[in-house]
């Protein structure tokens, strides 16, 4: 087991090596919520929060250790990046909700990651794995009617 270590925090980058367990996902949160204290940037805590563990859930599930997190200020938002050592990425699988069973446990994570980032997608790096990501920007705020 490899055990939690945060790799680094430098402005607008925070990176954080995880197990190869089931507390990865918790781990990948109370560092997200640390990072976003932070960075003062509450208004993309809730679905960020979301976002990090189906990701990281997924890269212990399906992926190959080492699993990394990183996430990194961009706009108004956060990127999140998980990575592990497996190049394989099967959308099918991570996620068509429209054709899986609504009792089923899982399946759903990649129509999750839909709805609440602005963009996502995966990046293959040539023997190295990939990075699987999203995007998440605070909701527009509602215009005030008077």
């Amino acid at each position: 087991m490899v055990s939690q270590r945060t790799v680094g925090e430098q402005g607008n980058l925070g990176r954080l090596e995880l197990p190869d367990d089931n507390t990865a996902p918790g781990l990948a949160r109370s560092h997200t919520r640390a990072v976003l204290g932070r960075w003062s940037l509450p208004g993309v805590l809730e679905p960020l929060l979301l976002v990090v563990s189906e990701l990281v859930s997924n890269a212990v599930r399906h992926g190959r250790p080492p699993v990394g997190l990183w996430l990194r200020r961009v706009g108004r938002g956060v990127r999140v990046d998980v990575h592990d050592e497996s190049s394989e990425f099967d959308a099918g699988r991570a996620g068509d909700s429209v054709r899986r069973d609504l009792d089923a446990e899982g399946g759903r994570g990649l129509s999750l990651i839909d709805a609440l980032s602005v963009d996502h997608g995966v990046d293959q790096i040539l023997h190295d794995g990939k990075h699987v990501w999203a995007v998440v920007e605070p909701e527009a705020e509602a215009p005030v009617l008077v």
